[in-house]
């Protein structure tokens, strides 16, 4: 039992190492203004997402396969035997890490994806003088330009 519940989280490392190598492709794409490429990128990084979703129930299953109490994956890995504690401790480093990149990497394409959605929201404003000063927004009639005299 200890071996598959290494190799799911040494899967799941890898997982979340290709998920962060997904995020830099994904930054390049935000940054180039590539929309057909972003959204194949998207697609393929739904597949990550739907697949860590159950990170937590796996580690519950484990735990109660394994007899342990711990509540986190530090905590469980504490429990196990000290022949396993080694391995287990290197790959929860390594999923720590990947962990942290991909964080720092989704930050990095939420802010960047806000820049562009201002900045394309300024075009349109400049471009389309009845658009609002927020997305959504209209002007008022009243707001329109007078293009007519009403007095003769």
């Amino acid at each position: 039992m200890y071996d598959k519940f290494f190799a799911y989280l040494n899967d799941l490392d890898g997982s979340f190492c290709k998920l962060g190598d997904l995020l830099q492709e994904k930054l390049a794409a935000l940054d180039a203004f590539e929309p057909d490429k972003l959204d194949d990128i998207i697609k393929e990084e739904q597949a990550y997402v739907l697949k860590s979703k159950g990170f937590e129930n796996s580690i519950q299953t484990y735990r109660e396969k394994l007899g342990l109490k711990g509540e986190t994956l530090s905590e469980v890995i504490a429990e196990l035997p000290p022949e396993e504690i080694q391995r287990f401790s290197d790959v929860f480093k390594r999923l720590t890490a990947s962990l942290d990149l991909v964080k720092q990497l989704n930050d990095k394409c939420q802010n960047l994806t806000e820049a562009r959605l201002h900045a394309i929201g300024k075009v349109i404003k400049e471009i389309d003088g009845t658009a609002g000063t927020s997305y959504g927004e209209k002007k008022t009639s009243d707001d329109a330009p007078k293009l007519m005299n009403k007095s003769i």
